[in-house]
């Protein structure tokens, strides 16, 4: 992907994560006297990422707030380390933890080839890897949060095709890098179904500055629908760009895999107004535990949490939860917890599925408001369809998970 998420308020946390499980540790058998445990966060502290890695950070460390506060009985020690947006790094400072820390379960990076080092070191050393971007090569001890690619390209796609059925040519503007390769593919094969003609498409560097150019292309080809296969500062950029030239006005915007509220608060409304943006998590989901973390992470941060602090809170939660069903603090207990989990997180009913480690949830398709319907500073889109679907067994990619 891109990614390269008082005492008063804790406690009146407690109500709403009532549904999910905390079970008492200090008489099972495994934990110890003190039933403590430790649990690695490698995140980006330094580097381009950081402000990313800081929203990753609270929304784990507001997880585990809220586990505590729940009653385990399970000491857990949340371990911190600096990714640097850096596979060498990471690699490194993961495996220091585990050999010093004895972490049993790892919850990150942020950058898809960081995960892809990470997701190594924790297979080699059986230790429970979960993290929250793109696909990455299945094994026993890896779970994945985010949904496959598939689902967010083929719920975008299919909402613009249902509200502009006679919107038939489609550019593609993809960043040139794994995340958009596997968009622009995955957009390829649902486009003929729908009846969709790519009239053209071109690819930027990752970091582009400068999109008028692209922009000079696009206003020639003059698509119904521009699809923008990048994420972050580059979306944004190239959002403004679009603006500039007036094909928001034009054509239908597509982000079809995006940061949630970050996405709008970056841009004025008269820019986003609606574009459409799909995302793994957004911040006004009509669910318990999600109200609860986004009103309190607003107060507590003046913001609301978007896919880092939401993802971080999330996957730090589902470890915590399968630590509280294990029957020890060994890895492989872990493991066996976690599969075939089910219940209400932060971003509505999930289940991991126990064949492939793929987490199936909601993913939330949203739409810029216009700047006369904005109430707030925050009230900046809706959400305007909620798909939670599997992907096609190929699209998962995971034929044989392996061994403990």
């Amino acid at each position: 992907m891109a990614f390269y998420l008082d005492r008063r308020t804790l406690l009146a946390s407690a109500g709403a994560l009532a549904g999910l499980s905390a079970l008492p540790f200090a008489s099972r058998p495994g934990y110890g006297a003190q039933g403590q445990v430790s649990v690695l966060g490698i995140i980006p502290q330094t580097g381009p990422y950081a402000a990313d890695g800081e929203r990753i950070k609270r929304g784990q460390e507001m997880a585990l707030e809220d586990f505590r506060a729940s009653g385990s009985g399970l000491d857990v020690n949340l371990v911190l380390r600096d990714s640097a947006g850096d596979a060498g790094t990471a690699t490194r400072r993961v495996s220091e933890a585990i050999e010093r820390e004895n972490v049993v379960a790892i919850a990150g990076p942020w950058a898809d080839d960081v995960a892809a080092a990470v997701t190594e070191v924790a297979k080699r050393e059986k230790r429970v890897h979960f993290w929250s971007g793109g696909p990455l090569p299945c094994h026993r001890y890896y779970f994945q949060w985010a949904p496959p690619y598939y689902t967010g390209v083929n719920a975008t796609m299919r909402y613009i095709a249902q509200q502009q059925p006679d919107a038939k040519r489609w550019y593609m503007l993809t960043s040139d890098y794994a995340f958009g390769w596997t968009l622009e593919e995955l957009e390829k094969r649902i486009a003929p179904e729908l009846g969709i003609e790519f009239v053209g498409s071109a690819r930027h560097v990752l970091g582009e500055r400068e999109f008028s150019p692209y922009m000079s292309e696009i206003a020639a080809a003059n698509p119904d629908v521009i699809v923008l296969n990048n994420f972050g500062l580059d979306t944004a950029q190239a959002l403004r760009a679009a603006h500039s030239f007036g094909l928001t006005q034009q054509a239908k915007i597509l982000v079809p895999w995006g940061s949630g509220i970050e996405d709008y608060l970056r841009l004025d409304p008269s820019i986003t107004q609606g574009v459409v943006i799909g995302s793994a998590y957004y911040y006004t989901i009509d669910n318990p535990t999600a109200e609860s973390f986004a009103k309190r992470y607003i107060e507590r941060f003046d913001e609301p949490p978007g896919y880092p602090a939401g993802s971080g809170y999330a996957v730090m939660r589902l470890i915590l939860e399968g630590l509280a069903r294990a029957e020890n603090t060994e890895p492989a207990s872990l493991v066996r917890a976690l599969e075939g989990w089910e219940g209400d997180t932060v971003v509505g009913k999930t289940r991991i599925d126990r064949d492939t480690h793929q987490t199936y949830r909601p993913f939330f398709v949203t739409e810029g408001k216009a700047p006369d319907q904005v109430q707030g500073k925050f009230d900046l889109a809706r959400i305007v369809s909620t798909v939670d679907a599997d992907a096609p067994a190929d699209v998962i990619g995971c034929e044989n998970i392996g061994d403990l």
